[in-house]
């Protein structure tokens, strides 16, 4: 389920752990990449972040 709402091409929010914290970012999808299941996402100041696929709790 989580992988049908990242095809979206507008903005989206993740929330994840990292750290044992819970984060909420909000930006595009740059890439996805399954082989070490992780995404990397462009946030609104154009920072670039790796999220492990399994910290995300919830996108919206």
């Amino acid at each position: 389920m989580i992988l049908k709402q990242l095809i979206k091409t507008g903005l989206i929010t993740i929330n994840y752990y990292k750290d044992g914290v819970l984060h909420k970012c909000k930006g595009r999808i740059q890439s996805l990449n399954l082989a070490e299941q992780t995404l990397f996402l462009k946030d609104q100041q154009e920072n670039i972040l790796s999220i492990r696929l399994s910290k995300i709790v919830e996108v919206n």
